[in-house]
């Protein structure tokens, strides 16, 4: 399935600005763009081994309800997310990959 950025308005202005911070112009910009994308993300994410992806779960298994507790108790947090969200927020990163 071919992905056609003209239906997303918004991610299409984030290709044309990530390929104007690279220097890159002309015809297949953007399709440079999404291949350097997705070659950092697989980079990033062969990092993430089964070893360490259970290092991370054990880590968080052992303090996740003082972490909860901790978000729960928190007055500066935005109470109109739930705090599922915001745990979500504290465990993982923008990719959903545990920090």
């Amino acid at each position: 399935m071919a992905i056609n950025l003209t239906h997303r308005p918004d991610l299409d202005a984030r290709v044309e600005k990530l390929a104007a911070h690279m220097g890159l112009k002309g015809r297949g910009r953007k399709t440079a763009v999404v291949e350097k994308a997705l070659a950092a993300l697989e980079d990033r994410i062969s990092l993430m081994d089964a070893e360490s992806i259970l290092a991370s779960l054990k880590r968080f298994e052992g303090h996740g309800a003082l972490i909860v507790a901790e978000l729960a108790e928190d007055l500066d947090r935005d109470r109109a997310k739930p705090l599922s969200l915001t745990l979500q927020e504290a465990l993982h990163d923008e990719h959903g990959l545990p920090r």
